[in-house]
């Protein structure tokens, strides 16, 4: 569990939990390291909740499909784990956070978090896991899409 400084339960824009606030997201470090030895089943729903958390705030402070998109276009262009190139993203992540508010600031936390735990052996889970984020934000941007129609 990840706790804020009140001592509340809190995932950032994970679960849903806590306010649009990008001060309060702390990425579970467990549920990666669990993704990147290959627990399939824990990346869906990680990458789920993360995807949730991230279309959560007002719009300027939410993560958009371009901004997430760029990064992953980076890391597929890797066919095998190459330890400059993944290095090589951490300023590029920066620099989008530096330029946005709000969820783009979770989005790099989370991705530094993991591609400090990426080698050779997991990359493969790491690129699948960035892939489902990706996936999962589409999917999760149309639902609210939807139901902001249908209640227009």
């Amino acid at each position: 569990m990840n706790f804020n400084r009140q001592g509340q339960n809190y995932q950032g824009g994970a679960g849903g939990r806590g306010d649009s606030s990008a001060a309060g997201f702390k990425p579970d470090e467990q549920r990666i390291e669990r993704i990147l030895n290959g627990d399939a089943k824990e990346m869906n729903e990680y990458a789920s909740e993360l995807a949730k958390g991230f279309l959560k705030g007002k719009d300027q402070e939410k993560l958009s499909t371009s901004q997430i998109r760029t990064i992953l276009g980076e890391i597929q262009k890797m066919k095998q784990f190459d330890a400059r190139q993944l290095q090589l993203l951490r300023p590029k992540l920066a620099y989008a956070a530096g330029r946005h508010k709000g969820r783009v600031k979770d989005f790099r936390e989370l991705l530094e978090t993991a591609i400090k735990k990426t080698n050779k052996d997991n990359f493969y889970m790491f690129k699948n896991f960035v892939e489902a984020i990706v996936a999962y934000h589409k999917y999760h941007e149309k639902i609210k899409e939807d139901r902001n129609d249908e209640q227009q």
